[in-house]
């Protein structure tokens, strides 16, 4: 179940509404990646966030290389653990 506290609604590639819950936030390589998971999946969605010059709403995106992905990804589990 998704924790509404920790909710984030992105749009898709095509303008559909996508509901994430937000895991964590982690700083690597002067990046800030967020950590999301959608309900019911076992999966996590790594995403750059780049946050907007009002300070408070932020643009989310794709990462691409694999290793940053991978380090991000090993540093969230042992955050979590």
């Amino acid at each position: 179940m998704i924790n509404d506290d920790n909710l984030i609604i992105l749009k898709d590639n095509k303008g559909n509404a996508v509901e994430l819950e937000f895991l964590d936030v982690i700083d690597y390589e002067d990046h800030s990646y967020v950590v999301m998971a959608q309900e019911d999946s076992d999966e996590v969605i790594i995403m750059e966030q780049q946050i907007n010059a009002d300070g408070k709403t932020a643009v989310y995106n794709d990462v691409l290389n694999d290793s940053v992905i991978e380090e991000v990804f090993n540093i969230f589990l042992k955050n979590n653990q």
